[in-house]
Parts: structure tokens; sequence; C-alpha cells
């Protein structure tokens, strides 16, 4: 049997679940206080409340993750000859086959779910498989709370030996894919169509085997149980020798922990204190009610006591009805405000995330600064980090095209920046080596920062624009884009220049309007003049009978080249050349 058993497979996700459990455990609380699931207790009013304060936690990681994901970055592959036309060929042909692998799995969303599980779970994994349709590699994201990669002993170790998901379904769902593994599974008297079971994927470099785990338990008191606990489903020989499975993590001291992990037992007391103040208020609204009893007399409710909200009268008897207000001490809003604080301090959330600004802040440089020393260099290293993880992946996008499709042809439509256009590529031909780079171009700033920063470089002058193009993610062709510059340039220069010369009378008026209505036409303003240009030309040097109209220059001065020449008439002579006539016909 290829691959290690279904026994085996149990054994080592029994044992991963168990030294994952706390981290496990913090990340579910982070997902219930990101998703506003959190509950919060109030024992001593025999109620329970949903929080109702600003969650800093969904605004710290949503924000921070956009950040992240707002720029893709490049991909380059070294050609194994530089300065060999062929070999540099192939390397920009793998280049732009890597950007149609990207751009079919719809790359820039997923990138959006990474960053997020990377900076909430502290973990980011995928898992790549052969697609026959796309003929070619498939990203699969999974779920970091249910993924259980080896221990290789580097704590930055990306690419594990190993990899276990799990997940759940239904029984009608494995008996409508797999019935003999199902009728084989586990089961008891209590057992329904829709109880759901635990699916178990093994990744290795030799085999992916997905087993079903039943949820039924084995009891000496149970005497109904029928079947197995675990039915392998599934064996599949992996052809390519890796693991598929990348699964980068956050860069922490010794144990995975995400970026707002700390803040959640401040999030939960802040939402705590808020919710004790609102009731405090509702009290103050709705005072409590005494019933003080006369000298000599004993006070007895005839009707009630009824609550304040209610509406109705109380009737007392031998007493007096007397009401208690009491009011929210001021300290709590102190001390709600310096929790709110803390929050942000200990998570890098500035005020900027919820479209506010800090009181101190004075001047938009200022602001800048402050933003980035508090939100760029974990952009940065989270950056860098996707960055390393999508040049692995890519090794295992490349041996999945060579072993599965490996002398096909095939062809992908890129619309990549720098890449557009059909691409067509033999894997076993074009993919040479696998050798791959991929780095964002600033990393560390969002599209908005690095936008500043490009034009910063350009102005002080040690930074090319062409240059700046490249590196803009908001131009696709730099070489297109830098045409367009000049022609537009150009394009201005030629319009200034003709309105100099028509406001000076250099063009005949006539000939401007013609410009007009050639550009009203749809023809660029090169076009336009090129042909009322010509025009001028033919009509300058074709005669006219003298006396005709044609002969007149109308609304331009003489002599400017509105009027056709008369027939007969010599032809007009420069003083240099008439000077010169003169001077030969004196010798």
């Amino acid at each position: 049997m290829l691959g290690p058993s279904i026994e085996e497979i149990s054994a080592m996700l029994l044992e991963r679940q168990g030294i994952r459990g706390p981290v496990l455990n913090a990340m579910r609380e982070l997902r219930d206080t990101y998703n506003g699931d959190l509950v919060i207790p109030l024992p001593e009013l025999d109620r329970v409340d949903k929080s109702y304060v600003a969650n800093l936690i969904t605004t710290g990681l949503d924000q921070s993750a956009m950040r992240i994901s707002s720029t893709m970055p490049s991909v380059f592959y070294p050609p194994v000859e530089e300065g060999n036309r062929p070999s540099e060929k192939r390397a920009n042909t793998r280049m732009r086959a890597t950007l149609g692998w990207w751009e079919t799995n719809n790359m820039q969303l997923k990138m959006r779910r990474r960053a997020r599980h990377l900076i909430g779970y502290a973990s980011s994994p995928v898992v790549l498989r052969p697609d026959k349709k796309w003929g070619a590699a498939r990203w699969d994201i999974r779920d970091p709370l249910n993924t259980f990669p080896s221990d290789g002993g580097d704590p930055d170790q990306i690419t594990p030996d190993n990899c276990i998901f799990t997940y759940t379904r239904s029984r009608t769902w494995l008996k409508t894919r797999y019935p003999d593994a199902e009728s084989r599974l586990r089961r008891n008297e209590k057992t329904k169509d829709s109880d759901m079971i635990n699916m178990v994927e093994y990744h290795d470099g030799e085999v992916m085997v997905l087993l079903a785990n039943s949820s039924v338990s084995a009891s000496q008191w149970d005497t109904k149980i029928t079947g197995t606990p675990s039915v392998e489903l599934e064996r599949v020989a992996n052809r390519t020798g890796l693991c598929m499975v990348v699964s980068p993590g956050r860069i922490t001291l010794d144990r995975p922990m995400g970026q707002f992990d700390s803040l959640i037992g401040m999030y939960a007391l802040r939402a705590k204190l808020t919710a004790l103040e609102v009731t405090a208020v509702e009290r103050g609204i709705f005072p409590d009610t005494y019933l003080i009893s006369r000298p000599g007399e004993t006070a007895k409710f005839i009707a009630g006591p009824y609550d304040g909200r209610s509406g109705q009268v109380n009737v007392v008897s031998g007493g007096d009805i007397r009401e208690m207000t009491t009011q929210p001490s001021p300290a709590t809003n102190n001390l709600i405000n310096t929790i709110e604080r803390a929050e942000r301090v200990a998570s890098g959330t500035p005020a900027e995330f919820g479209g506010e600004s800090t009181s101190n802040i004075r001047t938009g440089k200022r602001g800048d600064s402050i933003l980035s020393a508090v939100v760029d260099f974990p952009i940065q290293e989270s950056q860098e980090i996707l960055a390393a993880s999508l040049q692995e992946e890519n090794k295992r996008a490349i041996a999945i095209a060579k072993t599965y499709f490996g002398n096909e042809r095939k062809s992908f439509y890129v619309s990549a920046r720098n890449a557009k256009g059909h691409v067509d590529y033999v894997p076993n031909k074009d993919f040479e080596n696998d050798n791959n780079i991929v780095a964002y171009s600033h990393s560390g700033s969002d599209i908005n920062g690095l936008i500043v920063a490009l034009g910063q470089r350009v102005s002080i002058g040690i930074m090319s624009k062409q240059t700046a193009q490249e590196i803009d993610p908001m131009i696709e062709d730099a070489e297109k884009e830098k045409e367009r510059v000049i022609a537009e340039g150009l394009e201005q220069s030629l319009l200034q220049s003709i309105q100099a010369q028509a406001q000076q009378g250099a063009i005949p008026p006539a000939d401007v309007a013609a410009i007009d209505v050639e550009v009203r036409k749809g023809a660029t303003l090169g076009e336009a003049v090129t042909k009322v240009h010509e025009a001028a030309q033919k009509r300058q040097a074709t005669p006219a009978p003298a006396g005709a109209p044609e002969t007149q220059p109308g609304l331009a001065q003489p002599g400017q080249g509105a009027e056709q020449p008369a027939q007969g008439a010599p032809a007009p002579q420069d003083v240099g050349s008439f000077l010169a006539s003169l001077s030969n016909g004196g010798k």
C-alpha cells in the first residue's frame, strides 16, 4: 500500500489536534469576536447581552489585510542561459504562463482572504491540485482552523512534509458519492442521514488519502453499534513527488499567534463595561421604587408594584412610594476610553482606519508619518511572507504542469500588466526548471503609498519615469504607456503651435476651420493637420483664372497662402534670388 494506513493517519491527526489545542482555541475565540458572536455574560443582572461597542478587531484586521493585498507581486523567471535569445524567450513564456495560472485562479481575490488568514490566524494554508478542465494547477485555500501540518523543526518552514485537513459532510453526501463506504461506516440505532461525518484529507509527496471518521463512539454498554470507525474513500498517487501543501505562518516568538489575539480580553472588558453603563442609564430613566411605612402603620401594595416602563399605577396603603435614582460614575467612561486606546496601541489600529483623526495631529505630513510608522512594517513583513509562499506554490504548479500535462500544448489569455495577450506553451519544453522569483515592487506600501513614493523619487530625479511606470500597478503595459505619454506631449505641442500661428494670422482662418472640421469628424489632430496641409499645398500649386474668387485671400491676410495664384502671373521670387540675378547681370 502506497503511503500510511488509515490507522496511522488517524493517530497523527489525534496527536496534532492535542498539540495545537490551545492555538486552535485562540483562533476560534478570535473568529467569534471578529464575527460579532462574542457573548458578554452579566450574571449579577441575570442577563446576557450581545456586544455593542466598536469592534476594533474587525476594523483593524480588514484594513490591514486590504492594504497587504492592494497590490499583487511580480513574478520573474531567470533564463537558463543569459544572452541566449531562445532561452530568454522561454523564460518570458514561463512568466506569462504563471500569470495566466494566477488569473485563472482569481489569485487577486484569493490573496485578500489569505491576508486575513495570515494576520488573524497566523497561518494561510493552500493546497494545489491538477485541474483537468484548465489543464493546469488549481489553488484551493484551506481553513487554518482545520489544518494540521507536520512539524519540521524550523519555525519558518512553509512547505511541510505532510499535512492533514479536516472538514465535515453529511451521511447523505457520503452515501451519494461513496455508498459502499457509507454502509461500512460505524452507526447505531440513532444514526440519521443528516448526521455529520468527519472527513480527513492527508497529503504528502507520495499520496493523497481521503477517509471518513464516524462520530459514533463505541461503549461497552452499547451493543447496537455496527461498522468500522474509519473508512478509506480514496487513495491517489502523487506523481510530482512534492507535498502539494504550502502553509506560510506569521513570524512570532515561540508559537503561532495572530496580530489581534491580545485584544480579545480588552475587547470583552470594554464591552462588559459598556453593557453595565447602559444598564445604569436604564435604571436612571426608570428608577427603583421603595415602599416606606408611616409611623405606626405597615405599608403594603394594593396594586403593584409595577415597573415604571409598564405605565401602570402603583396603589399602596399605610406608606409612601419613593424613587431612588442612581447616576453612572463618570469614571466609567474614562476607563472605557483608556481600554480602547490600549486596544489601538496593542494591535496597531490607528484612528485613521475608522475614518477619524487624533486630536494632536495638526498637519497632513505628521499624520502620514504616524500612519506609516504603525502599518508599513507589518505590511512589509506580511507581503514578504506571502511572496515566499507564492514562490513555493509556483514550483508545485510547475510540477503539476509537467507531470500531468507535460506534452500537451496549453493556451491562456493573460490580461496582467506588461504581459497582455495569449500565451502558448508546452510544459515539458518551456519549463526548463522551476526557478522563479516572486517579489512585491515596494513591499510595505499599499497602492496609495506606493504612488506617492514613486512620484517623490521621479520628482527628485533618482528614478526614471519608465521605471515608475513599470512599478505602478495601475499601468498594465509600461512600453505602451510610454508611447502614449510621448504622443500626448507631441500632440499638445502641435496644438499650442497651431493656436499661436492662428492668433498671429500665420495660418489662414479657413485652414484653421478645416482642421477643426476634420477633428470633429473623428480624425486625430496630427491626421487633420496633415490633410489640411496637403490640401493647402495643392491649392497653392494650382493656378486659377485671373479675377476668379479663388485668387482672393478672403478673411486671410494677402500673401499668407489662402489664395490660389492667378494664371499668367509671374511666379513669386524672394528678395535674395532677385538680388543674385541683378548681381549676375552686372557682370
